[in-house]
């Protein structure tokens, strides 16, 4: 099905490896439901070795500009063959967004049998994996912030922010919000800072989109209690999310 394979530029890494010839992993991605991709949207497939040890990590990326083609996506991802053991463990992630970092789809497969056989990845929604679960790849609606009750307008998206390999994005409930997050031991977490689209808002909207982004440049922690998050600075919550199941 190489005749699909999208002709689009493509950015490759490889993780560093002895001179060893390279190999490719062939397949397609395929969203669980039906939805027409924008025209900037853009496919990551990467492949990560999950054994638990210190050379555990990523092998190899793979970035595609779908320039308005829509599912199925083909992809080859290059890799070096001598990364590959029949003793470890390994991941093909793929994740679906918006040109300007959005996440639309994800998607996880363990990578078993012959790495040179096709593979089909089933992406679901981004969010929709989890519910409460974890801080990541979980969709976190608004539930207050700087003490005030989320606010939502009426035809607008609610508030929401949803965290995944790094990427951070999200809504205030008029603008979107996008950027990097870092986590660390024990807790830690920085988001941010976030750029956002430049829509115009009502009062209360503009006050909890300024609310967010001063929790979020304070964001030194997290707490989870079942399908709630905090975010901390110190002892101080400065907003509380709860996990929803997108519909």
């Amino acid at each position: 099905m190489l005749e699909r394979l999208l002709p689009l530029l493509v950015v490759a890494i490889v993780a560093p490896s002895q001179a060893a010839p390279l190999t490719r992993i062939h397949g397609e991605v395929q969203t669980a439901e039906h939805m027409t991709l924008p025209a900037d949207a853009m496919l990551t497939v990467e492949l990560i070795d999950t054994t638990p040890d210190a050379r555990a990590g990523r092998l190899a990326r793979l970035a595609l500009a779908t320039r308005g083609r829509q599912m199925p996506l083909a992809f080859e991802l290059p890799v070096y063959a001598a990364d590959l053991d029949a003793a470890r463990q390994y991941q093909i992630r793929t994740t679906l967004s918006s040109s300007g970092g959005e996440l639309l789809f994800t998607g996880v497969q363990t990578l078993s049998g012959d790495a040179s056989s096709r593979h089909s990845l089933r992406l679901t929604r981004a969010g929709e994996q989890r519910l409460g679960a974890s801080l990541e790849n979980t969709y976190w609606k608004l539930v207050d912030v700087g003490g005030q009750p989320a606010r939502i307008q009426p035809g607008e998206r609610e508030a929401y922010l949803l965290l995944l390999d790094g990427l951070a994005s999200g809504g205030s409930g008029c603008n979107k919000l996008m950027g990097r997050y870092t986590l660390g031991a024990r807790g830690q977490l920085t988001v941010g800072p976030l750029a956002s689209t430049r829509m115009a808002c009502s009062a209360e909207l503009a006050a909890q989109e300024s609310a967010l982004h001063a929790a979020f440049a304070r964001t030194t922690g997290y707490r989870i209690d079942g399908a709630t998050l905090e975010l901390r600075d110190g002892d101080a919550v400065l907003a509380r999310f709860t996990a929803r199941a997108i519909r």
